[in-house]
């Protein structure tokens, strides 16, 4: 009887495992991708954010487990980024990161699915979802981005503001380019312990995303960092796509988000879109978890 319970564990585990597959999958111009396929149900992509950061900030949480528990999950990390390998040839086009997507969904055979994109990853779902529109059911834009310039803009200003509301006066050597800008600006609110301020409600809501981007891999592949804010793709303002996206849409919006701008949605034309506020900053996911996945639950079921 010992035996049989044994093996009655040993089947359930097996079933268990079949629900949650890692793949190191390879695109057709040979870059391998981490890729995770997790849950139950319709399929749904996440796309991270960063640029070139890791869906385990997503991935690791407890939201995950509660999405996963009505919908099929796929995560993957960006070419260049996070536990995914380099293009050799540099390639880092938006058209590409379009096709890696179009290729996952392929090989793990789903016709039509969910996105739910992150901060940057707003980006590269527009781009997909103005390009392949017969593959989506509906699209999901948690604190999101449409303008990479617009954010470097927003995290300098209210960089600036939070530094004189603790009394100090600074302003970024306006001859840098803006990158260099807002990292010298975050080095100056990291100082006086307020860098938090621009993503997270508290240091350490930080804290726990700072460990789970490091636990990712202890070779954080940062290819794509060093291309992004040069490439002419990705300096495109993507909200001029939102009229030509006809599917639903959930917008989740921080009124505290100065990561990239509480009223940045307002620039989209989205033709069948609702919008969903959040009192804090940019990662509603991680601080209220069951918020999140009631709402995002509630809307994809919905549609």
């Amino acid at each position: 009887m010992r035996h049989l319970f044994a093996l009655l564990i040993s089947a359930i585990s097996l079933v268990a495992r079949g629900q949650d597959s890692i793949y190191h999958f390879t695109t057709s111009d040979g870059v391998s991708l981490y890729l995770r396929s997790a849950g139950r149900g319709a399929p749904c992509l996440f796309i991270h954010g960063g640029p070139g950061n890791t869906s385990n900030y997503f991935e690791a949480l407890p939201v995950a487990k509660l999405l996963e528990r009505h919908m099929r999950m796929i995560y993957y990390d960006q070419r260049g980024g996070g536990r995914s390998a380099s293009a050799k040839d540099s390639n880092y086009s938006m058209q590409r990161m379009e096709q890696d997507i179009e290729e996952i969904r392929n090989f793990l055979k789903i016709k039509k699915w969910s996105v739910i994109g992150h901060s940057f990853g707003g980006l590269i779902m527009t781009a997909y979802a103005k390009d392949y529109p017969e593959n989506i059911r509906s699209l999901v834009y948690a604190h999101c981005s449409l303008d990479i310039n617009a954010v470097l803009h927003s995290h300098i200003s209210n960089g600036i503001r939070l530094l004189k509301e603790v009394g100090i006066e600074y302003q970024p050597d306006s001859r840098l380019p803006l990158f260099n800008q807002m990292m010298n600006v975050h080095a100056e609110m990291a100082k006086y312990g307020i860098e938090y301020k621009i993503m997270f409600r508290s240091q350490h809501e930080k804290n726990i995303e700072d460990s789970l981007i490091g636990a990712a891999t202890p070779n954080f592949n940062q290819d794509f960092q060093r291309f992004v804010w040069t490439m002419k793709d990705y300096q495109t303002v993507y909200a001029v796509y939102t009229k030509d996206i006809l599917c639903p849409v959930l917008i989740i919006t921080g009124k505290k988000d100065y990561s990239v701008g509480p009223d940045t949605y307002k620039t989209w034309h989205f033709k069948n879109s609702q919008v969903l506020f959040y009192e804090a900053a940019h990662v509603s996911f991680q601080e209220e978890p069951k918020w999140f996945a009631d709402h995002v639950l509630s809307f994809l079921e919905g549609n």
